[in-house]
């Protein structure tokens, strides 16, 4: 299997987003379970466990690429004191990983890599569910505060 060498540079930034992502929630998780918010906390745990899955699913890629994974330093995720700032944060987050993704089908489609612009179409999905939970979840906490 080959690819563009500027599609293995895609699925290393992902695989970076992905873990950093991983780290951010990981921390939330347990921050909001100091806060007695176990409900926020069980549902950044299952976030976390499903960014964990998108990549292994882009390491696999890589490895199949014969490309060795680089996991960089990750960037201090941004946690948050109350409920709300998590939230925000984690729509950040996943709107920093919409652009990605984004950015990587488009150049997969316009170099006719159908095979990695389905992989990155899929986890672009995902991406975009979890950031259309967050706006209700901040929605909804909005609403009640006010």
């Amino acid at each position: 299997m080959r690819a563009h060498p500027l599609v293995i540079g895609f699925l290393q930034r992902a695989v970076n987003h992905e873990f950093n992502a991983v780290q951010q929630y990981t921390l939330q998780a347990v921050r909001a379970e100091t806060l007695g918010l176990n409900r926020l906390a069980a549902e950044l745990r299952a976030g976390c466990l499903e960014e964990i899955q998108h990549a292994e699913v882009l390491i696999g890629r890589l490895y199949a690429l014969g490309a060795t994974p680089r996991v960089g330093q990750p960037r201090a995720p941004q946690v948050g004191r109350t409920r709300a700032e998590m939230l925000r944060f984690g729509l950040a987050t996943e709107g920093d990983a919409i652009r990605l993704y984004e950015e990587a089908c488009t150049f997969c489609k316009r170099i006719g890599d159908e095979e990695h612009r389905a992989l990155f179409a899929r986890i672009l999905a995902d991406e975009m569910r979890h950031y259309k939970e967050l706006e209700r979840a901040i929605s909804a906490l909005e609403f009640e505060n006010a």
